[in-house]
């Protein structure tokens, strides 16, 4: 994968915020790569508001509101705490790399203080793979925008997703500020496949 690092912001709060316990925390709600990570932003939302703006849609969906560009790390103005990890961001960006025929990129998640391995330990009911630098897991496949999606064994670091097809995996990634813990679909990306994963973006157009 490309390093999509940004350093945008400072923490501003020591304190921290503990998350209330729920059936899913953002943590493993986010490993879905989906619509669940959205709803669990609006179940738990008035805890989050006090640590970042929050957008809300009329389908029990919110988020953490992006940089005016779309792209960017949201810091949190204190920590989280949640599986015995500490959560001190979101991240979010969007290429359009259509012109060189690799496709679309997005990229979403959580930033966290400890390492990958750790973050990785407190999601041992996933299967992890090295890749290059960092680690994935849940590969997925449409060969083309009609198939459905099927586990993708081939999944490289690195290599553009093939022609017409669209790839979608979790992503362990080391930065200056922290490990990310990505989602991302990247190739073949149409607006309404992404309408099922992100209703952060309207009509399929990143904000």
């Amino acid at each position: 994968m490309r390093n999509i690092i940004c350093t945008i912001g400072l923490i501003l709060g020591m304190t921290g915020v503990t998350l209330p316990v729920y059936a899913n925390t953002l943590t493993q709600s986010l490993t879905h790569c989906d619509t669940t990570f959205f709803s669990e932003i609006y179940h738990q939302r008035t805890t989050l508001s006090h640590v970042a703006p929050l957008t809300v849609d009329q389908r029990f969906h919110a988020w953490f509101t992006a940089p005016v560009d779309g792209n960017g790390t949201v810091w949190f103005a204190q920590p989280l705490h949640e599986l015995n990890l500490t959560l001190s961001g979101y991240f979010l960006q969007t290429s359009n790399l259509n012109e060189i025929n690799y496709g679309k990129y997005y990229y979403w998640g959580l930033i966290f203080k400890e390492s990958p391995e750790e973050v990785m330990s407190k999601l041992d009911h996933l299967t992890w793979n090295k890749a290059g630098d960092d680690y994935i897991s849940q590969a997925m496949i449409k060969a083309d925008p009609n198939s459905a999606w099927e586990k993708n064994a081939q999944a490289v670091s690195g290599i553009a997703p093939a022609k017409d097809s669209t790839e979608k995996l979790l992503m362990l990634s080391k930065g200056k500020e922290g490990t990310l813990l990505l989602c991302s679909v990247q190739g073949n990306v149409k607006p309404d496949m992404l309408a099922t994963l992100r209703p952060d973006l309207t009509d399929g157009v990143a904000k």
